[in-house]
């Protein structure tokens, strides 16, 4: 009896405790038991989540009255609802989630419109939101400046939106969501320096004796971006630049090269556009090329990087070839070296690629990876196995089309026409930095040397071409404003990039995630059996319905010429009746195969609901009943 009171009273005791730790932890308790931890944050999340600078108010507008015959979007929205205030809680307080319904004709419907918000139409006439505003109250630099030290900074609200939350983007969410965030947490716009050797800004075309104006691709950025050209002899990357992009690069000095290590070093960002051939406007079906560089100086950081690069080779590629005209007389050839990439040659899960479906490139070179690299090498825009490699001098000349066809062997192999390279790397200048000349103030405030990071992102694209006009948009004059009409997504490719890379490294780490919906695999494979089974069945009684059918037809034809009254004999008139009876019990077996086919997946499921309602609660209590005699038995002994 007294070990009976002593086990009643544990009992209580850790039911107290419980009691109180579940109390104590509230809504904060979570256990992730998904398979890939779908509601777990990643950590390059948390990062950002904890160090907010300015609270961050994340405003979910989605149209409960207008879904609700929409039962996935609805369990989609849920999913998401419970998704931010995961962000809400990891904040401590800096994160608050709002929940809104634009009912129709309400002042919430006109916030959404004004946010941009995009209103999806459905059947019964409503507009369906879903869409996530993120607002945050930043100080104003621009206007503290001009205040005395003592009066407070001038605040402004920075916005961004998702203007709907796709599902087929659910691997992206956490991606989506925390660029939202870190996205409205900048002050001022993301810096973009810029090197080029061509003139992707707009310069003077001297065949046409013309200004030509800048490329569309980075045109877009100049806004969102502060755009800023720096000289390709710099000795010093400027400590505000987030990212530096180099388009075709000339000859560069050491101290220049050194300047871009470095910046690499302290944990720049790099995007670079190199090409074994950069084509300049080439007449239709021709090749040209400007002659600004080959971008080899670049190979003593690509090496670093554990990059190679071949600036001699091209890769052709059979299957994404383009069609191109040769000219009035000529018939069209498709062009191995004008390819158009489409969602095959894109890393699956990449957040830059995933919106894309069509990137075109031209004479594009490839990367790979040096046996000896400290870096991750990942190529997120590859060619197909049905791929070559040709001498660029051969393409810079304007070879015949077919007869580039007709010495086309396929190698078997991928090439990687562009690859992302992060982790960690050590300084292309081991030895120090390079002789600083006398006088040059720049140059030798920049010799303090970082030797190396574990930090690098450098983006790498083997073409230029990708960002000319000509592979991508047409661009129009409409009253001294550029209109652009796109036909691929180089221009989005670009944005894409440089949203990913002037985020933290954080919000660069990010990956896709899995998917919530999970596939019930043994009910998919009960089904393919089961069509393989009756597949056969079924087409030899569509057969015999169509025969039977046809069969029909051609009695009902058979009239007299005069009044058109069917006139069969008693023979014909039995076959008739016995055609009709046959059609419908073919008609009855063909349902009965449909029926079959649902039969086994109808038997799985009941076999389910008998384990779940009563195996597995009785074999529950018989362990229980179990424990309970061992528990009675070993008190006796």
């Amino acid at each position: 009896m007294k070990n009976k009171s002593v086990t009643l009273l544990l009992l209580f005791t850790v039911f107290l405790l419980l009691a109180w730790g579940i109390t104590r932890l509230g809504s904060q308790a979570r256990l992730d038991l998904t398979q890939q931890q779908l509601y777990t944050l990643s950590q390059g999340t948390r990062n950002i989540i904890t160090a907010l600078d300015h609270p961050v108010t994340l405003e979910l507008y989605f149209s409960a009255g207008a879904s609700a015959d929409l039962n996935r979007l609805r369990a989609y929205a849920q999913r998401v609802e419970e998704f931010l205030h995961e962000y809400e809680m990891l904040s401590a307080g800096r994160l608050t989630v709002r929940v809104i319904d634009p009912e129709p004709f309400s002042e919430a419907e006109d916030q959404a419109a004004a946010y941009g918000l995009q209103a999806v139409p459905v059947g019964n006439g409503d507009s369906l939101y879903f869409g996530l505003v993120a607002k945050a109250e930043v100080a104003d630099r621009g206007t503290a400046e001009q205040q005395p030290a003592a009066t407070p900074a001038a605040t402004r609200e920075n916005t961004a939106t998702l203007a709907f939350l796709q599902p087929d983007r659910e691997a992206f969410l956490e991606y989506d969501i925390t660029q939202l965030i870190d996205q409205v947490q900048q002050t001022d716009p993301p810096v973009i320096g810029l090197i080029s050797g061509l003139d992707v800004r707009g310069g003077f075309d001297p065949r046409t004796g013309q200004p030509s104006p800048a490329w569309m691709s980075l045109d877009q950025l100049d806004g969102p971006y502060e755009l800023r050209s720096i000289a390709a002899n710099t000795a010093q990357i400027d400590d505000d630049v987030d990212i530096l992009m180099l388009v075709q690069p000339p000859e560069m000095t050491d101290a220049t090269l050194y300047a871009i290590d470095q910046f690499a070093m302290r944990g720049g960002r790099i995007m670079a556009f190199i090409d074994p051939l950069a084509e300049n406007a080439p007449a239709p079906g021709m090749m040209g090329m400007a002659d600004q560089g080959s971008a080899d100086s670049l190979n003593r950081l690509l090496s670093a990087w554990g990059v190679q690069w071949d600036s001699s080779q091209v890769v052709l590629d059979a299957a994404h070839g383009i069609v191109v005209s040769q000219g009035q007389g000529r018939p069209p050839v498709r062009h191995f070296g004008l390819l158009a990439l489409d969602k095959g040659s894109m890393r699956d899960g990449d957040v830059v690629t995933a919106p894309l479906e069509t990137v075109n490139v031209s004479s594009s070179g490839y990367f790979t990876a040096a046996e000896d690299a400290t870096t991750v090498i990942t190529p997120w825009l590859i060619s197909s196995t049905d791929s070559a490699l040709t001498g660029a001098q051969r393409m810079r000349m304007g070879g015949d089309l077919m007869e580039l066809q007709r010495d086309f062997v396929p190698s078997g192999k991928q090439y990687a026409l562009a690859v992302r390279v992060t982790g960690s790397a050590d300084s292309a200048f081991a030895d120090g930095p390079p002789a600083v000349e006398a006088g040059d103030a720049a140059a030798a405030e920049a010799v303090a040397q970082r030797q190396s990071t574990d930090q690098l992102a450098v983006t790498l694209v083997a073409d230029t071409d990708v960002l000319s006009d000509r592979l991508w948009v047409q661009v129009q004059n409409f009253f001294g404003q550029r209109i652009a009409s796109p036909w691929a997504d180089n221009g989005a490719l670009l944005v894409n990039l440089a949203d990913n890379l002037s985020g933290s490294a954080d919000l660069i780490s990010l990956r896709a995630r899995g998917q919530y919906s999970r596939p019930f695999t043994r009910v998919d494979e009960i089904q393919r059996l089961a069509e393989q089974r009756f597949l056969a069945s079924e087409k030899r009684l569509q057969q015999q319905l169509q025969d039977t059918e046809q069969q029909l037809a051609e009695l009902q034809q058979q009239r007299d010429e005069d009044g058109g009254v069917l006139t069969l004999s008693a023979e014909q008139q039995q076959a008739l009746e016995r055609f009709r009876q046959q059609k419908v019990e073919i008609r009855k077996e063909l349902r009965n195969v449909q029926h079959e086919l649902d039969k086994d997946i109808d038997a799985l499921g009941t076999r389910l609901k008998v384990i779940n309602i009563f195996v597995l609660p009785l074999l529950l209590t018989l362990l229980l009943g179990a424990f309970a005699w061992w528990r009675r038995r070993t008190q006796h002994l």
